[in-house]
């Protein structure tokens, strides 16, 4: 005698009927688990891949020329991003996302200290880095828009 639990196929039963997946198949409808899995990539034109083991430099950020000497990263095949930021060196893991975006890993860059000029520049470049921006090649040069920046780099010899 079985007493305090159901079979597992009830409670299945149940599920599938709450859910809709089993009154959409009763009735001979797609249900949403029937559906294709959506399309990787939007259609169009294909995505580009990031530019890896090139140097970047950056030469311009909203429409203007970068003060003192310029922040720069090369981006390896391993997706390891080193260079540096304005007053220090910096190296993170910075992976090209669907959507030509890129998502960052956390920081590691000396301490050096600089002016405080130098040091909020350094900062609002790492935070561009950092916050899921999206990238476009114009030619030689590599553009990042951030939420907060444009950033504009070319090609380092």
């Amino acid at each position: 005698m079985r007493t305090g639990y159901r079979p597992f196929g009830r409670a299945l039963v149940a599920l599938l009927v709450m859910s809709g997946v089993a009154e959409a198949r009763i009735q001979n409808r797609p249900s949403s688990w029937d559906a294709p899995p959506p399309s990787p990539l939007p259609l169009g034109a294909p995505e580009a891949a990031f530019p890896v083991n090139v140097d970047w430099t950056l030469v311009e950020i909203n429409g203007k020329p970068v003060p003192g000497e310029a922040p720069s990263f090369v981006l390896d095949d391993k997706f390891r991003a080193t260079g540096f930021s304005g007053c220090n060196t910096y190296s993170l893991t910075l992976f090209p996302i669907r959507g030509q975006k890129l998502a960052a890993g956390a920081i590691a860059m000396t301490h050096k200290a600089c002016d405080k000029a130098e040091m909020l520049f350094e900062h609002s470049f790492l935070v561009g880095l950092h916050s899921v921006p999206a990238w476009s090649l114009d030619g030689d040069a590599l553009v990042i828009k951030a939420p907060t920046a444009t950033m504009r780099f070319r090609r380092g010899l």
